[in-house]
C-alpha cells in the first residue's frame, strides 16, 4: 500500500509539474493588500508608484515579454479605484514599456502609478488587478493571479497592523487600530509612523518603550480638565456616541 501511494504521490506531482511547464506562465510573487496612503509626502507630491512583482514559470526568453494586468471589481466594493482619476491605467502609454519581463530574465516589478485625486482625501479607494492570460503568458496557480492595493490621502494601516488580530504584530503591541489612536501616536512621538518606522523600532526593541510612553500620554490626555470639558477625554475611536475608548495594552 505503501507503495502504491508513493506511486499515485509522484505521478500527482510529475503531472503538476508538466501543467505549469508546458508553457511560459505568470503569477504574483506575494497576494497580501497593499496599504498605501499620500498623507505624509508634500502637497506637491501628485503621484506615487507601487510595484508588483510577478514571477515567471517555464523557459526564459532572450526578448522583454510583455505582462498583463487588468483592473477586477467586486459587486461589495464600495470604492473601486477609477483609472485616469485615482490611478493611471495599466495599459496607458506611458506604461506599455514598463509592463514586461525583460530578457532572460524570471521575475519584474510591474509598476502601478497612483495619482493623488482629491477624493483621496474622503474616502480610501481599492485598486484590484489580476493576471490575464496573452500571447506571451499562461496563468500559473490560480491563488496567485490577484492582489489589491487600498489607498488614500489619509491615515491608512501599515502592514505590520493590517488587521486586529496577533497575526499583525503591530496589535501586539500597540493594541486594535484606529485613525484617531493613529493620529494621536504621531502627535505624540512627532514620527511619521508608518511601517518603516515599525520595522526601525522593532529592530532596536524601542516598542515596548513606545507604548509605554503612549499610555502615559493618553492618561495624561484623559485626565486634562480642559479635555474631559470640552468632551474630547476620555479619547474615543470617534465622535459616534458609544464610540470604544482608545487604549493601549
Amino acid at each position: 500500500m505503501a507503495l502504491i501511494l508513493a506511486v499515485v504521490a509522484t505521478g500527482c506531482s510529475k503531472a503538476t509539474q508538466l501543467l505549469y511547464s508546458d508553457i511560459a506562465r505568470v503569477q504574483l510573487a506575494d497576494t497580501t493588500t497593499v496599504n498605501n496612503t499620500f498623507v505624509y509626502d508634500a502637497a506637491t507630491v501628485t503621484k506615487d508608484t507601487v510595484y508588483i512583482q510577478v514571477n515567471t514559470i517555464g523557459k526564459t526568453a532572450n526578448f522583454d515579454r510583455e505582462v498583463k494586468l487588468v483592473q477586477v471589481t467586486e459587486p461589495a466594493e464600495l470604492f473601486p479605484a477609477v483609472p485616469g482619476v485615482q490611478y493611471i491605467p495599466m495599459d496607458d502609454p506611458s506604461l506599455k514599456k514598463l509592463m514586461v519581463i525583460k530578457a532572460n530574465a524570471v521575475t519584474a516589478m510591474i509598476p502601478v502609478v497612483l495619482l493623488r485625486d482629491v477624493s483621496l482625501k474622503t474616502n480610501s479607494y481599492r485598486l484590484k488587478l489580476q493576471l490575464v492570460a496573452n500571447d506571451q503568458f499562461g496563468l500559473g496557480e490560480t491563488k496567485s493571479q490577484s492582489k489589491a492595493i487600498r489607498f488614500s490621502d489619509r491615515l491608512e494601516r501599515f502592514y505590520s497592523w493590517r488587521v486586529d488580530g496577533t497575526q499583525a504584530s503591530a496589535y501586539n503591541t500597540f493594541g486594535k487600530y484606529s485613525t484617531r489612536k493613529h493620529q494621536f501616536m504621531i502627535d505624540v512621538l512627532h514620527q511619521v509612523i508608518d511601517e518603516a518606522w515599525y520595522q526601525a523600532a522593532l529592530a532596536i526593541g524601542a516598542l515596548n518603550n513606545y507604548r509605554n510612553l503612549l499610555k502615559d500620554a493618553l492618561a495624561t490626555y484623559n485626565a486634562d480638565p480642559a479635555n474631559i470639558a470640552s468632551g474630547k477625554a476620555p479619547m474615543r475611536e470617534t465622535d459616534v456616541v458609544g464610540s470604544p475608548l482608545v487604549t493601549f495594552p
